[in-house]
């Protein structure tokens, strides 16, 4: 195979390379310094740290509905203590997230 041929290939395999580099760092570059966002992706992101909340909570009341259904059946170990305990716990920390989550004033809807 000539020298020509070689040096052809190789650059029309750089080229596309080459290109789409440029392409890249270009969107790259424009996505850092422009952002686009709906309203209902804002408002998702209000709700994140709801949602967090909640979930922190669910592990708790499975422990509690644990020991309701171990108490039943007779079995106190200190599992309903230690459940009250948790969910007071839980309910402090979730009262406490909603307090400061609350907002005064604004002329909300």
């Amino acid at each position: 195979m000539p020298i020509e041929t070689i040096t052809a290939l190789a650059l029309g395999a750089l080229v596309p390379i080459v290109v789409g580099g440029i392409v890249t760092a270009i969107y790259r570059a424009v996505r850092r310094r422009v952002l686009v966002q709906s309203p209902e992706s804002r408002q998702l992101e209000q709700l994140v740290p709801l949602v967090n909340a909640l979930a922190r909570t669910t592990g708790p009341q499975n422990d509690a509905l644990i020991a309701i259904l171990e108490a039943q059946k007779g079995i106190c170990n200190g599992n309903v203590d230690r459940a009250l305990e948790k969910m007071r716990t839980t309910r402090d920390e979730f009262n406490a997230f909603l307090v400061s989550s609350a907002r005064v004033g604004g002329g909300g809807s």
